[in-house]
């Protein structure tokens, strides 16, 4: 993997993520579920740039392909993490790129253009930000943590579990904080700016890239019953330091 090419080629999305006319053109999806041109011509130009640059891998994309084949290699790309916190011009939102290949997700990209944070991680390399290595806390006590969650508005209709999750955050670590972005949460994490995550009901690209970089940044991550299948849909998905990680799951057991 050329990572500094892939590097190159995230960047180049600067162009359309910060052209205010394509921000502004929304679409709603859903309940709470948007989606602005924006999002949409990331994904385009990163699927025609990284299939001239990395021929023979195919796409698993929120706005594109969502199905997986055994068997093959994915490029498993969100193009705006965060879509709600980008059209209201909040600062935490990411493009988000994991590379899995051989059952495994082997690299990750998650990208903040606001705030020019760029986090990365090959599989047996390390992880990074903007050129600098990076690790989890080490905390071994929750008491210390600060914690991360994603609630999914998508889900209001389990509103009673997901805040019986934040009120057992809430009381057994330091504090927690939402920021409506579980790519940039995971790179937090990475970096040791946070301590525990718990996101839920996500899908494959809200998490692939952030899994391989936490890991690389000697964190731990998994679904909340302890297995993390990227084939399947809306799983609850924890992640930390490996210190504290069984503490962490034991909350939601």
């Amino acid at each position: 993997m050329n990572m500094d090419l892939l590097l190159k080629v995230i960047r180049e999305t600067d162009a359309i993520f910060f052209d205010e006319r394509l921000r502004a053109d929304v679409r709603k999806k859903g309940d709470a579920d948007f989606v602005t041109r924006a999002d949409c011509e990331i994904s385009e130009y990163l699927h025609r740039r990284l299939s001239e640059k990395f021929p023979g891998v195919d796409f698993l994309s929120e706005e594109g392909n969502t199905a997986m084949e055994a068997g093959r290699d994915y490029w498993i790309l969100d193009p705006i993490d965060g879509t709600t916190n980008f059209m209201h011009g909040l600062g935490c939102c990411a493009i988000s790129l994991g590379l899995y290949s051989g059952g495994d997700v082997i690299a990750g990209v998650i990208y903040l253009p606001y705030t020019n944070q760029l986090f990365w991680a090959q599989k047996g390399e390390g992880a990074y930000l903007n050129g600098e290595r990076i690790s989890c806390s080490r905390h071994t006590r929750l008491s210390d943590c600060v914690g991360l969650l994603e609630l999914n508005a998508y889900f209001k209709n389990d509103a009673d579990a997901a805040l019986e999750h934040a009120k057992r955050i809430y009381l057994h670590c330091q504090d927690f904080r939402t920021f409506g972005s579980a790519a940039a949460e995971l790179a937090y994490i990475a970096s040791g700016q946070a301590d525990v995550f718990l996101g839920r009901y996500l899908k494959p690209w809200d998490y692939a890239a952030g899994l391989c970089i936490v890991r690389e940044a000697g964190g731990v991550v998994s679904g909340i019953d302890g297995e993390l299948d990227l084939s399947k849909w809306n799983v609850h998905v924890l992640a930390s330091g490996a210190a504290v990680f069984d503490n962490f799951r034991a909350l939601f057991q």
